[in-house]
This record gives structure tokens, C-alpha cells and sequence, in this order.
């Protein structure tokens, strides 16, 4: 069978569904309905023009042509639900009618044979014979019956001289025995044919016609109701013909032969809705569409309907087949709608961003340049920082607002509003569980670069853990478990990508791990200030003044004296050795939770200058981030310290150097051999600074949400509860962090290394378990400067 993409105009499909190829049945294996055209005109008596009917019925449409068409009142999608592809038009020579009626037949049949619906777009009615024909191939001759919308009842004997028209097919599909004519039902005759002859042989033949008078005396409810009940008696199926002059010529001017006192529009598409949903149907033809005379595509846009509204009733009959229940359409579309049923685009994502503040403004830096970005909207307590970050991109995707990140009914009311899929708080800790709540209540995915807030064990505070950091989230994991959505906690750099490092390193380099370091150091100064923390001082106070804790397999977690435990770190690509000690942070919370170590810490590269200025805050008690009255308000001296110090989001300009966040681990390789590795990530301040106009350290910090929440896009990361990092593969995440023009390194170290002459910095490693790594990138040597900053937020 020859067969075209379209045999006249664009080569579309209809409302952009699959193609499927006819030749190919795997093409259509997972379809329930697949669209035929059927371009052929040549049997018209009056005036031609249908055979350009289906590219008319494909295209004619206000909405976007996405394959998608969720209806209204029935709450059902008829074309994702059911699949539905469209195979193109079947060739059909205007000069050919017996090879073009076959042809089509033959298609018709495949399909029945393969449990198909087809939908056959005309043409005009003479199609009718092939395609009633082929179903009665497969299903058996007078198996199935036919309701017939038309104002003709198209059972012609002869017509120019022709035994094929479209005034005959129903006289010869009875004549063949294809349908019975006690099948057979036509509703919406009207007018002054066909006449007594013809009217004889469809009395003889046992056909019931339901002319417009008995439809306006008795109502088509009742109409249709006899239609479908004797249409279902003692068959396997029923097809439904369709032809567009069944409806008033006022309303649907585009046909051949039209005829006044039809049908309204509404009333065609409620018939055929109902009969989608209440029989079995087998097929379905809408015809007699012709483009040249319809004006502003009325008439095609309502064939384009008649098909929606069938498949709608078929889907959504099966839908309560499966479920057990009978929907009633007249449900308004908003009842029990207390979320949007439709928020991003496949592979796309809404996010609503708080905080807008450093690491907010370098998100938004970053993500702009990601195409899996739907919208995002960029809230903060101060509306003009948001306006500010928004117009800095000069993206409409992103969308400015106000909010207070305390009130959780506010921030649930932008997740509905904007139908953001995700929450990405930017935030100090303080506002973690008011957060992490809001996303909850708004059914939105959530992710965090910090977790919840800790309290010190108040008699034994360097020793016994008291609420450790993430409590708070994590006694939530089975209500979010029950939600089906992720809490991905601890998503930034330290901790994130340090926890990432940790996964990959536990699946792909090591057998046995004995320890899990994370260390934290840099080179970074700012030109012009005595003392410029290039972080949150609000969390750097926090996490720097909390008893530090540690984890040992067998005794579990536990906790030591701030700044314990110094060590000298050398720091890789020209950092050099710095000074580390012990701090709280999430990483030595989070790791436990999925990775076998004997031991996990955290140390950063503080410096001695400001672990006493740090000290002294303690001492003095202007750590506190409790409220206190001073005069006639109320403020925390953490906060008061905060706005002393220059905001480092706007310090970039003024930085130069480099900073480092690694994760070292040290066991047994995967032989069974000591092996100690040293993963990286290092960020040049020159370099942020002229990519993404953000400083090193919140650009970093950045970066990181920004690739996690493309993979959860993408599906690469899935799954439900309170997570970290290391519940997820941690190649697809390396490998798109590299893509964003950040590799990141490692670095083998220790006694092993050193025998082996293989103390080295590699570049990139494997995009996949097994691959070689790259040749080696030899570290930069020079001299280190400590630097005070902070990775949480």
C-alpha cells in the first residue's frame, strides 16, 4: 500500500500527536487509537473540496499542537491517555476510486487486527464503504452495528451512472452484509431526500432513521438512548460515522452538501461524547469537512472536536472501568483541585528560589544559562534585592516577589501560584523548618544547602551530641516518604558536592573505607578590609561555635571542643598547606546515614586570627542569636555583627585567589591495597567573577542546587523521603558539573602514593565506573593565605 505523510498540504499530525509507520507495527504497539486520512473527494454530487478535509482536521486548532489535550469535565487527556499516533493519509488517486477504497480497507483491517481504534478522517462519505467494510473483515460480517449522524441517509442505488458515491455507501455496506440493516441508526435526517424509493429499501433492509422533527419532540437524550441500547444488543462493536452536515449549516458552513435544521454544535459533541463513554466502540469516521468553503475554519475546528470529544469519552470510560466508578461531568473543574494538576513541562522545572541574596543572585546566574529552567521564581523578604537579581539576567523566566520565609502560608501560597514543582532555599538556617514545611504543604520537592538548626547537649556539650543537625528533617522522612516527594538535604557545596565525593568514592574506588574527611581551605583575600568573611557570618558564627562533632563506627556520633584536633592540610593548585580544625557540619551527620566508614570529620581552614576573634564574640556573649531589647527595639547581637560586616555578595570585585572544598578519604582499594585520595573542587575568583559576576565562594556554593535539580529534571535522580546526597549516583552529578565548565579533580596522596611514585592531581574523573581517568593535571605550587569563609549557609 502506498501511503503518504499527507497527500495535500503541510505533512502534520493531528493536534502534534506520534507518527506511527503502518509498515512498522512496533510503531503503534502502545497505542489504543491511531489516526487515518482519508483524502478523497471523488464521489461528491455537488461540490467538492473534502480531500482536503484531514489536513484541515489536523491543523485547525488555537492551542499549541503538543499531543496533549487534558478535557475539562471529564478529567482525562483521550490522547496521552489512549496513545494515539497518526499514521498519515492513505493514497487515494482521485482517478482510482476501487485501488483508493481498498487501499484504505486494508489499512482499516491491519488496525482491527492489531486492536486499534482507527480514526478516520474524510474525505468524503464514500470512504464510509472501506472503512465499514474493514472492520466487518475482522470482527465478522453483521457484527457490528453503526450509528450514523447525517442529514442524508446516504442509500442511494446509482449515482451518476456509478454504483460508488458518497450518496450510496450505506446501501452497499448493508447490500454486502458488511452491517445488518436492523444495525443500522441514523440520527439527524432531515430535508427532502432521499425519496420514497430508496426510503422502501431502508424500510425492507429494518434500518431506524431518528429525523430532526422526532429528535426536537422527543430530545436527542432519548434519542440516543434507544440508538445506543438496540446498537449494543447482539454485536461485537459499534462504529461511528460521523458527517459534518448533520449540524446546521449556520454553525458548520464547510461541507458539500449542506442542508438548513441541523444540529447544533453542542449537541453533536455531547452525542458524541456520551456514546464515546457508554459503548464499545470500533471505529469512528468524521467526513464531508471541506476547507474551501468554511470560513474562519468553524466547521473544521468542529470536526477537530467531534474527534477530541470521542476519544475523550472512550478514555474516560476506561478510566472508570479501571477505577470502578462513574464520573459525573457536570463535577466543576475546580472541586478537590487543592493543587495544580499540571505544573512543569516534561524534563522542565518551576522552582520557587528563596532568598535572593549571595548564593540566590549567583542560582539564578547559573541557572539561566540551563534550558531545563521552566520558570523560577526568585523571593525575598527585601523585594527589591529580588528585582535587582531577576533584572540582572534579563530572562523572563524569572520572575521577582516578596516573601517572608517564616510564614509558611505565604510560601505555600507562591508554590500554587507560580505551580513551582520544587523549592530551593537559599536561606540561612534559621529558616530551614519553616521551609522545609512550606514545601511539604505546597506538595513540591524541596532542597536545601543547610539543615536544620542544632542545640547543644546542656550538661555534656563537648561530648554528647544534643539535637544534631537535620533532627528536625529528618523525623519528617516518612510524611514526605508518604507525599512521594524529595527533601534533598544539604545540597550545596559543603555539604553536597563533598558528600558526593564520598558516594563516588565508596562505589568506585574503595572496598573497605576507614576514614572520610572533609576539608575546606583557600587563598582568598579582599583587597581594602582588615576583616571581610566572604560567607554568612550568621551561619559561619553558628556552625564555627557549636561543639564540632565526629563519628566513629561503634561508638557513633559524639562531640568535641571548637577548633579541636588542628591539623596542616595541604590544599591542591597552588593553595598549600593550611591550618585546619574541627567544626561542626553536616557532612559528618549525612555520610553515616548511607556509606560504610569507620570514621567521619570536618575541618576547616579558619585561620588564627579569626578563631580568636570568634572566641572573643563567645566570651563576650554577641554570638547570641537570641533577640534582645535595646532601647525600643529588639535585635540579636549576631545580627547587629551581621550588618557591621560588608555583605559578601558584593565583595567579588575586591577578592583575587582561589578556594578548595574536598573530600579525603583513606582505605582499601578495590584490590584490597591502602589507597588515600583527596577529590576537589577548586574555583578561581578571577574566573566566577568574569563568567557569572559572583565571587568564588557563593558561586561555588551555587552551582551545585543548580546540577542537582537539572538531574532530578532530567529523572537521572529520583526517589521519595528525606534524602542526602549520597542516596543518589554520584557519576550522572560529576559529569554534568564538568559539562557546566567546572571540572572537578582528585588527587592521589598518603604513604601508598608516595611508594608508588603516584602522588599526583588528576583531572576529570570517569564519566562511568571502569573508565581510565585522564591524563594528569600536575597541582600549582605557592604559597597559601588563610581565609575565613564558610560553605553552609
Amino acid at each position: 500500500m502506498a501511503r503518504y505523510g499527507a497527500m495535500y498540504g503541510p505533512d502534520v499530525t493531528f493536534t502534534g500527536v506520534p507518527r506511527c509507520d503502518l509498515s512498522d507495527p512496533s510503531t503503534y504497539a502502545d497505542a489504543s487509537a491511531v489516526i487515518v486520512g482519508a483524502p478523497y473527494d471523488s464521489g461528491t454530487s455537488y461540490r467538492s473540496g473534502a480531500r482536503m478535509g484531514p489536513m484541515a482536521l489536523r491543523t485547525v486548532d488555537y492551542s499549541e499542537h503538543t499531543g496533549s489535550r487534558p478535557h475539562l469535565s471529564l478529567r482525562v487527556d483521550p490522547l496521552l491517555d489512549l496513545g494515539v499516533v497518526d499514521a498519515g493519509d492513505v493514497e487515494m488517486a482521485p482517478t482510482e476510486t476501487i485501488r483508493s477504497l481498498r487501499a484504505l480497507q486494508t489499512v482499516i483491517t491491519q488496525l482491527a487486527a492489531a486492536d486499534k481504534i482507527p480514526i478516520v478522517l474524510g474525505g468524503d462519505h464514500t470512504v464510509a464503504m472501506a472503512d465499514i467494510t474493514g472492520l466487518a473483515e475482522h470482527y465478522g460480517y453483521g457484527r457490528i452495528a453503526v450509528i450514523h449522524f447525517d442529514a442524508h441517509a446516504d442509500t442511494g442505488d446509482i449515482q451518476f451512472g456509478s454504483l460508488y458515491g458518497h450518496g450510496l455507501p450505506m446501501r452497499r455496506v448493508i447490500e454486502s452484509g458488511a452491517v445488518k440493516g436492523s444495525k443500522f441508526f441514523q440520527i439527524g435526517l432531515r430535508g427532502y431526500w432521499p425519496e420514497p424509493p430508496e426510503l422502501a429499501w431502508m424500510a425492507e433492509q429494518g434500518m431506524r432513521g431518528f429525523e430532526m422533527a422526532e429528535i426536537q419532540r422527543r430530545g436527542l437524550d432519548d434519542v440516543l438512548t434507544e440508538a445506543i441500547a438496540l446498537a449494543s444488543v447482539d454485536t461485537d462493536g459499534v462504529f461511528l460515522s460521523v458527517d459534518i452536515d448533520v449540524v446546521d449549516p449556520g454553525l458548520a458552513p464547510g461541507t458539500g452538501t449542506p442542508e438548513p435544521g441541523g444540529l447544533t454544535g453542542r449537541e453533536l459533541l455531547d452525542a458524541v461524547r456520551r456514546i464515546g463513554r457508554e459503548v464499545n466502540l470500533v471505529g469512528l469516521e468524521i467526513v464531508e469537512v471541506a476547507p474551501p468553503y468554511d470560513h474562519a475554519d468553524v466547521t473544521a475546528m468542529l470536526g477537530n472536536r467531534v474527534v477530541l470529544e470521542t476519544l475523550s469519552g472512550i478514555a474516560r470510560r476506561r478510566a472508570d472501568a479501571a477505577a470502578g466508578t462513574v464520573w459525573d461531568e457536570s463535577t466543576p473543574v475546580l472541586a478537590g483541585r487543592n493543587a495544580p494538576a499540571v505544573r512543569s513541562s516534561p524534563g522542565k522545572l518551576r522552582v520557587l528560589l528563596v532568598g535572593a541574596g549571595g548564593v540566590g543572585s549567583a542560582v539564578v546566574a547559573t541557572a539561566a544559562r540551563r534550558d531545563y529552567i521552566e520558570a523560577m521564581v526568585v523571593a525575598d523578604y527585601d523585594l527589591a534585592k529580588s528585582e535587582h537579581t531577576c533584572e540582572s539576567v534579563g530572562d523572563g523566566r524569572f520572575i521577582p516577589a516578596q516573601v517572608d520565609a517564616r510564614k509558611i502560608e505565604d510560601v505555600v501560597g507562591l508554590l500554587s501560584r507560580y505551580r513551582c514543582d520544587l523549592l530551593l532555599n537559599a536561606t540561612d538556617p534559621r529558616f530551614v523548618m519553616p521551609l522545609f514545611n512550606a514545601a511539604l504543604q505546597g506538595k513540591a520537592h524541596y532542597l536545601d544547602m543547610a539543615m536544620s538548626l542544632s542545640h547543644p547537649h546542656p550538661s555534656d556539650p563537648f561530648n554528647t551530641p544534643g539535637v544534631m543537625l537535620g533532627d528536625e528533617q529528618f523525623a519528617m522522612a516518612a510524611q514526605w516518604e508518604a507525599a512521594d516527594r524529595i527533601a534533598l538535604v544539604g545540597m550545596g557545596v559543603e555539604p553536597g558536592l563533598s558528600d558526593v565525593f564520598a558516594k563516588y568514592a565508596s562505589d568506585h574506588l574503595f572496598s573497605h573505607i576507614e576514614e572520610i574527611g572533609v576539608r575546606d581551605g583557600g587563598n582568598l583575600q579582599v583587597d581594602g578590609y582588615d576583616f571581610a568573611p566572604t560567607f554568612s557570618i550568621w551561619t559561619t558564627i553558628e556552625e564555627c561555635l557549636n561543639p564540632p562533632i565526629i563519628y566513629e563506627k561503634g561508638r557513633g556520633w559524639f562531640t568535641t571542643a571548637p577548633f579541636s584536633e588542628p591539623e596542616v592540610f595541604d590544599f591542591p593548585e597552588g593553595i598549600g598547606p593550611v591550618e585546619c580544625v574541627n567544626v561542626e557540619h553536616e557532612e559528618v551527620l549525612l555520610m553515616p546515614r548511607w556509606l560504610d566508614t569507620n570514621r567521619v570529620t570536618f575541618k576547616y581552614g579558619l585561620g588564627q586570627e579569626f578563631i580568636e576573634m570568634l572566641k572573643l564574640q563567645r566570651k563576650l556573649g554577641i554570638d547570641s542569636a537570641e533577640r534582645l531589647q535595646v532601647g525600643s527595639v529588639m535585635v540579636s547581637p549576631r545580627d547587629v555583627i551581621a550588618v557591621l560586616l560588608p555583605d559578601p555578595a558584593t565583595l567579588g570585585d575586591k577578592m583575587h585567589g582561589k578556594t578548595c572544598a574536598g573530600t579525603w578519604v583513606k582505605g582499601l582499594d578495590k584490590q584490597g591495597n591502602p589507597r588515600e585520595v583527596y577529590l576537589y573542587h577548586v574555583v578561581d575568583n578571577e574566573w566566577s567573577m568574569r563568567e557569572y559576576n559572583s565571587q568564588a565562594v557563593v558561586w561555588q556554593t551555587a552551582v551545585c542546587p543548580v546540577v542537582a535539580m537539572e538531574l532530578i529534571a532530567r529523572g537521572a535522580w529520583s526517589g521519595a523521603g528525606v534524602l542526602g546526597p549520597e542516596a543518589f549516583d554520584a557519576v550522572p552529578f560529576l559529569t554534568l558539573l564538568t559539562e557546566y565548565g567546572s571540572p572537578w579533580a582528585m588527587r592521589e596522596q598518603g604513604p601508598a602514593a608516595i611508594d608508588s611514585g603516584n602522588l599526583r592531581d588528576s583531572g576529570p574523573a570517569p564519566t562511568k565506573p571502569g573508565d581510565p581517568h585522564p591524563e594528569p593535571v600536575r597541582p600549582q605550587t605557592g604559597p597559601a593565605k588563610e581565609s575565613p569563609h564558610s560553605r553552609a549557609l
